[in-house]
């Protein structure tokens, strides 16, 4: 029989020396361990407290007295890896050296650690998928307070007239970078691109251009909003004539299926995907279940269904307005972001799935969204030849980077309902995706002389 793991060996029976608060944070941690590597084996839903006792080598009534139930854990073994991510980056700015130096310590650290312990940091940076609003919380104030070492370190938002959210954006392209390696499994990798990301983050100046200040947003709601309809969903909510017609049945399908992703994506938007039910997608969609049924197995089919359209429809009209421009790219990329910004207010259910929702949906979901990272990311590919005509070299990693950053950001308003202030947003943003390649100040002028 193979030797049990040290980390779920249970104490020795008998006396060991410890109190009872040490047998019970042993318990603890064996749990924790347990959740992380079964959430990795097979996703939150999946798991079972049953299966998480077995493996911890603790019984069902210990793992009761210890937590009400499996959530509780799972933040819980969030909560602790959060801390040791938090005390790696604290301690890298609270030494010495430049904000360069300190910077990479700062990176090269969580590098480390997610080379080490790959299963907890995919836990920290994408949280549990179908774990539901708590982890999302979590993993939100993680992120916010990663965000402030950096912004207190380097004060990008002094004398400005606006928000600045390079810090924001900074946070995102590192986070994007490092749990791309890690969904891969590479996150041997990390440690060598340390260099790379403190390259890409340190190409922002700590003074913003002036013009360039992005609006303030509240603090996030307590509950969720219902999303306004966008015109698509209004035009899609009737249900075309019944009986006998001479409309192709193509035609009724692809109107059907229109109706059914409107209908999840507002609904999620409104109560998240958990409390999201196919009666009543099927009644705000004007279709039967078994029309439903034929067309989408289950309500995650539904939601990859409106995920794949919000996505579609972000990367069509980022693609036109870039083509529009594409001799001048600069001009092609700032026409882009517009572009997207401006799809996005226009459609706020969709905006929300596809930037906030898919985080706690499913691996299919998150694959969807890599896809589409990758596909914005190739726009930037040109940057790099540019850099060079400069004089200079932007890292390898830049455009995925850059992308991280820009979903940030965008994430940042829609999870706050303030998606309605993106648009005077967008020059700052321009400014962020194009700073790594062609520098600050002619960033700037790109992005403000795009109206």
């Amino acid at each position: 029989m193979p030797e049990e793991p040290a980390s779920y060996r249970p104490l020795p029976t008998g006396a060991h020396g410890l109190d009872r608060e040490g047998v019970m944070r042993d318990q603890r941690e064996r749990l924790q361990r347990a959740m992380i590597e079964l959430i990795a084996e097979k996703g939150y839903p999946a798991v079972r407290i049953v299966d998480l006792a077995r493996l911890a080598r603790v019984s069902q009534p210990t793992f009761y007295g210890l937590f009400a139930h499996k959530e509780e854990l799972l933040l819980s073994a969030y909560d602790q890896t959060a801390a040791r991510a938090a005390a790696i980056i604290g301690s890298a700015f609270d030494g010495e050296g430049s904000y360069e130096q300190r910077l990479l310590g700062a990176i090269a650290g969580i590098a480390e650690l997610a080379a080490a312990e790959p299963d907890s940091v995919s836990l920290l940076l994408l949280g549990a998928l179908g774990a539901g609003p708590g982890a999302l919380e979590h993993r939100r104030r993680l992120l916010n307070a990663l965000e402030l070492n950096i912004r207190e370190d380097r004060d990008f938002s002094a004398g400005q007239d606006g928000a600045d959210l390079t810090a924001k954006a900074i946070i995102g392209g590192i986070r994007e970078v490092a749990a791309a390696r890690l969904r891969e499994g590479r996150g041997a990798a990390l440690p060598g691109l340390s260099p790379q990301m403190c390259a890409w983050a340190s190409s922002y100046p700590q003074a913003l251009p002036a013009g360039l200040g992005a609006p303030h947003v509240p603090a996030p709601p307590t509950s969720r909003s219902a999303a306004p309809r966008s015109d698509r969903a209004r035009r899609a909510e009737g249900r075309l004539p019944g009986g006998r017609s001479k409309v192709p049945r193509a035609l009724i399908r692809n109107s059907q299926r229109e109706r059914i992703v409107d209908a999840t994506a507002t609904i999620v938007a409104e109560r998240g995907l958990a409390a999201t039910t196919i009666p009543e997608i099927a009644r705000r969609a004007n279709v039967s279940h078994q029309t439903f049924y034929d067309l989408y197995p289950s309500k995650q089919h539904a939601f990859l269904g409106a995920q794949k359209v919000g996505m579609h429809e972000a990367l069509r009209v980022t693609a036109e307005a870039y083509a529009k421009h594409a001799p001048n790219w600069p001009a092609a990329v700032a026409a882009g972001l517009h572009a997207l910004i401006g799809y996005l207010t226009s459609a706020p259910a969709h905006a929300r799935l596809i930037l906030v929702d898919t985080f706690a949906a499913s691996p299919d979901s998150i694959q969807v969204r890599s896809s589409a990272v990758a596909a914005f990311a190739a726009y930037l590919q040109p940057g790099h030849e540019y850099a060079v005509l400069r004089g200079s070299r932007a890292p390898e990693i830049a455009g995925e980077a850059v992308v991280g950053g820009i979903w940030q950001i965008l994430h940042h308003y829609v999870e706050h309902d303030s998606i309605g202030e993106l648009p005077r947003a967008g020059a700052q943003i321009a400014y962020f995706a194009l700073t790594p390649f062609i520098g600050p100040g002619e960033a700037a002028a790109a992005a403000l002389a795009q109206p």
